[in-house]
């Protein structure tokens, strides 16, 4: 880390090189219409005709297999079409206008699979929401003002208050805004500059959020500044990377939940409740497969965003599994959460406000869950199962997280020398991380199970009839 200084010895020209003549650069061809930049553009914008059409048969090939095999329906197939006619447009428009390709790119989408009503209706109500989250008011104040309108919205989307408006609005309308707005007034509060209207529009209207309801928290701050901060050819076939991932993952889910997932009545033995609680729980590959296709098709249009999820099968402890599940989750209950609870308990042993803080963050994890239920499901969604999971999962991550404290972090193996043969294979280690992963694997599908049962007593009689010798 530091400066790259180089060494003032070293760096010199030695004296064999010193007379040599210097070599001639290559003459420069003239550039193209598609190489070159428009007027203060940044150089991460730079067209290319190869590279270009390289990605766009790319997003070909993936847009026909999602039509061979018919993927997560007609809304997604409708905005995998608009992402394809605005895909080159969005690449050859000037700088200036890209946002407004994509944001004109999202609400076409919005009003193609929901139809004028909703579209309509939407937007109207989505125009409030932002405008009184830039009010020229206090921040105190404009939160105080939302939190009325998100009263008011709730209240009379089941006393039909709202006759006039689809009911297909608020799971949409909550979709763009219940966790969103969360992150974009905590960035208002922070911000050491003035937020621009149209990043607020482009952050609320994500083409992608039309087709998936469940939606992941995107953070406000790491979609801005990931908005063209690599070369843009690379970002794109990064994005097409992750949308061929999650599409893979959304054929496996469905060969699970079509060929493979039994119901629960079924179970009759050891082996019918070891292969139900295992499809049970990969079932998950939907909502990983939509998260990774989301911000997929977001990274087309210049957006650098981190992966949603990372080998979440593989993770080796509870507190790696918090990691590696739904990371954008974890990563907006711990700048909206877990470090303000922390901060305000920074008097206590360091032990102890870590353990407060991650209870709080389960807590609020629950609670927030069911109120994305009423939401997108007209349902507040609060069970005995639902608090068992989330009360059961913070336990283990909270001891988890104490352990690992303790143990304090891994020294990284030395690297043998050049004189040294390479170490061996550790089988004891590979070991020991298998056993690790078989029994989160284990835990988690046995609290999965528990999570998408009825009732705690269906569990139990699930786990009878599983355990008993057949």
């Amino acid at each position: 880390m530091g400066p790259n200084v180089g060494n003032p010895i070293t760096s010199r020209t030695s004296p064999h090189r010193k007379y040599v003549a210097p070599e001639r650069p290559e003459p420069t061809r003239p550039s193209r219409w598609l190489e070159r930049l428009y007027a203060d553009e940044p150089a991460n914008c730079r067209r290319a005709l190869v590279p270009f059409l390289r990605n766009l048969l790319y997003f070909g090939l993936i847009f026909a297999v999602c039509r061979r095999y018919q993927t997560e329906g007609r809304a997604f197939q409708v905005l995998l079409q608009v992402a394809g006619l605005a895909f080159p447009i969005h690449y050859l428009a000037p700088y200036r206008w890209k946002q407004g390709v994509f944001i004109a790119a999202s609400v076409a989408g919005l009003f193609l699979v929901f139809g004028t009503g909703v579209g309509a209706v939407v937007v109207g109500l989505s125009a409030v929401l932002i405008g009184v989250g830039r009010m020229p008011v206090s921040w105190n104040l404009r939160v105080g003002i939302l939190a009325g309108l998100t009263l008011f919205l709730a209240c009379g989307k089941p006393a039909a208050l709202f006759e006039l408006a689809p009911p297909t609005v608020w799971p949409v309308l909550g979709s763009m805004f219940m966790f969103r707005m969360l992150v974009y007034m905590y960035e208002l509060k922070h911000a050491r500059k003035p937020e621009s209207l149209i990043d607020a529009v482009g952050y609320f209207f994500l083409l992608p959020n039309y087709c998936f309801m469940l939606f992941p928290v995107v953070d406000y701050r790491t979609w801005q500044r990931g908005y063209f901060a690599a070369e843009v050819h690379d970002v794109q076939r990064r994005g097409l990377e992750m949308t061929f991932r999650g599409v893979v993952q959304l054929i496996l889910y469905r060969i699970i939940d079509q060929e493979l997932l039994f119901p629960s009545s079924q179970v009759n033995g050891p082996g019918s409740l070891l292969a139900f609680l295992v499809f049970n729980y990969l079932v998950y590959l939907q909502v990983s497969g939509q998260f990774h296709v989301a911000c997929g098709m977001l990274h087309m249009f210049g957006y650098q965003l981190p992966d949603t999820h990372h080998n979440y099968l593989l993770a080796s402890g509870f507190t790696d599994y918090w990691r590696r599940i739904n990371i954008y989750w974890k990563d907006f209950m711990v700048r909206l959460v877990f470090n303000p609870v922390v901060f305000r308990l920074k008097r206590w042993p360091q032990p102890a406000a870590i353990a407060a803080a991650t209870v709080v963050v389960f807590f609020v994890t629950w609670l927030t869950h069911g109120y994305q239920s009423f939401w997108l499901r007209g349902t507040w969604g609060f069970s005995a199962p639902d608090a068992v999971f989330w009360g059961v999962l913070g336990c283990l991550v909270m001891v988890n997280v104490q352990l690992d404290a303790r143990r304090g972090p891994a020294r990284p193996r030395p690297k043998p020398r050049a004189d040294e043969p390479a170490p061996g294979i550790d089988y004891r280690g590979l070991t020991i991380r298998g056993a690790k992963i078989l029994a989160t694997f284990a835990t988690i599908t046995l609290l999965w199970s528990l999570w998408n049962s009825p009732s705690l007593a269906a569990w139990l009689d699930l786990m009878a009839r599983g355990l008993q010798a057949s």
